[in-house]
């Protein structure tokens, strides 16, 4: 099997704490139904009290209907695209996020040592481009591959981005590997399309840290930091 050449990552939890951008949004709407007159004061904090309780689909009506607001189901629409795009009627705002350290030190690691580097991720189109250019990815890899972009029957993990990704960049599937932190999505599609086992991320404190991994035959390693990760590929190049 040829050594490994093209590594993939997935992004939320994996290359950044997707949590920061959870707050960073839940920033975005707090001053926008502020700007707008619904609320007298900043709801952050409620916000993300209601999504650390596990609110998750209603977690706008949950906060403002607990302040005697009534929104209308398509205010609930915008403040979502709000909180996705970070952009609302008063201008857009920066998501404040930034790369996890370790994540940042293994993308320039891995550029140095000559590997082809790619982003498979999934999530809706216009919060998943706003965070790959707050977080610099596109200048820092040689192709980015947005599910969404695709249509939604090719999320993971349909094999298809993967595919797409080898082709693009002219490697074999056998020299490639995904980087990745959910096992309920993220392992099962690169194996479909001829890659090698994937290596799991789990950072504390991740949103799938603890998700169990259903399918060990999928995952060559798993690691809590991408410190190391280029030995940890050379290891799994050599032959056994």
């Amino acid at each position: 099997m040829a050594a490994i050449s093209l590594v993939a990552f997935d992004l939320d939890d994996t290359l950044y704490p997707e949590r920061a951008f959870v707050r960073s949004g839940f920033r975005a709407v707090s001053a926008y139904l502020v700007r707008a007159g619904m609320v007298d004061r900043p709801v952050e904090a409620d916000l993300e009290a209601a999504f650390d309780a596990g609110v998750r689909g209603r977690t706008f009506n949950h906060v403002l209907e607990a302040l005697d607001v009534e929104p209308s189901e398509k205010f609930i629409r915008d403040l979502v695209d709000v909180y996705r795009s970070h952009r609302s009627p008063y201008g857009f705002v920066r998501p404040d996020i930034r790369l996890h350290p370790d994540a940042d030190r293994a993308l320039a690691d891995l550029r140095a040592r000559g590997f082809h580097l790619g982003l498979i991720s999934d999530g809706p189109l216009d919060a998943q481009k706003v965070k790959v250019d707050a977080l610099g990815l596109a200048e820092r890899l040689d192709a980015v591959v947005l599910t969404e972009a695709l249509g939604r029957e090719f999320r993971k993990p349909h094999p298809r981005a993967f595919r797409d990704l080898a082709e693009r960049l002219g490697v074999p599937p056998g020299a490639c590997v995904y980087v990745a932190d959910n096992p309920s999505k993220d392992f099962q599609g690169p194996a479909a399309a001829g890659w090698r086992p994937s290596i799991r991320v789990r950072r504390p404190g991740g949103l799938y840290g603890d998700a169990p991994l259903s399918e060990p035959r999928l995952v060559a390693a798993t690691v809590s930091s991408l410190d190391g990760l280029a030995g940890l590929l050379e290891s799994l190049s050599c032959p056994k």
